[in-house]
């Protein structure tokens, strides 16, 4: 299907308060419903979507989560995004008034970098072998294939990390963006899909981190953490990038 399939009616009005890419998600959705999206059709590519809507391609592609969410589409890794049902997203999605996962990991990325460096002057023997001991926890789950299990101490470990930054506004600020990963239905999807690509609980991603803390070595520990969520979130841009 070519970009002109999509016409003046996919225009996005600023003045709605809703996400922005939820918007996008709603609008698309409504095409498909008016059959102007075809099931069996493959979406125009995200770059021609981000033009044509003009928004960012990172809008797009949390877009494309919603609506994968909704059951509209389903996205092939290396192959494209393709209309799959002919029906309204859910009104769930329309009504959420959380940040769109790659934006939280953006924010996420910011903060947990800075947080590390300066936990990595701060932190107690006795955090980073508590530290240690969520990763010997995570190894064995995981093992287990207890996915679910080994994710809650994933977040425990990001967010002693946070806590051991000794800055009570940034370790607030951190929390407040993981309570927004878990309460938000397409950051919950959006986190499913990347643990199934194997990328959120990496061990040696992980390690890397506390070995740079063990050595107070802040600006490596926070390079370490900043490619941890850098791969996290590039997993799933490889999944609908075109």
């Amino acid at each position: 299907m070519t970009i002109t399939s999509i016409n003046n009616t996919s225009s996005v009005p600023q003045q709605n308060t809703t996400r922005l890419y939820l918007q996008i998600a709603n609008n698309l959705a409504q095409l498909i419903k008016d059959e102007k999206l075809l099931v069996g059709t493959r979406l125009p590519a995200e770059r021609e979507l981000s033009s044509k809507f003009d928004v960012s391609r990172q809008t797009i592609r949390e877009a494309l989560i919603a609506l994968e969410i909704s059951g509209l589409v389903e996205i092939k890794a290396g192959s494209g995004v393709y209309v799959i049902k002919s029906d309204k997203i859910k009104s769930s999605l329309i009504k959420e008034d959380a940040p769109g996962p790659l934006e939280i990991m953006e924010a996420r990325n910011v903060l947990e970098s800075q947080a590390t460096e300066l936990a990595a002057n701060r932190i107690s023997n006795e955090e980073l072998l508590q530290l240690r001991s969520f990763l010997e926890q995570i190894d064995t789950l995981l093992r287990q294939n207890r996915y679910d299990e080994a994710e809650s101490f994933d977040r425990k470990f990001h967010l002693l990390i946070a806590q051991s930054s000794r800055n009570s506004a940034i370790s607030t600020m951190i929390e407040w963006l993981w309570e927004l990963r878990d309460s938000s239905e397409v950051s919950r999807v959006f986190a499913k899909k990347i643990r199934n690509h194997g990328v959120n609980s990496n061990s040696k991603a992980h390690y890397n981190i506390l070995e740079n803390l063990s050595r107070r070595d802040g600006k490596g520990a926070s390079l370490a953490m900043k490619m941890h969520l850098d791969e996290v979130a590039n997993a799933y841009i490889m999944l609908v990038s075109d």
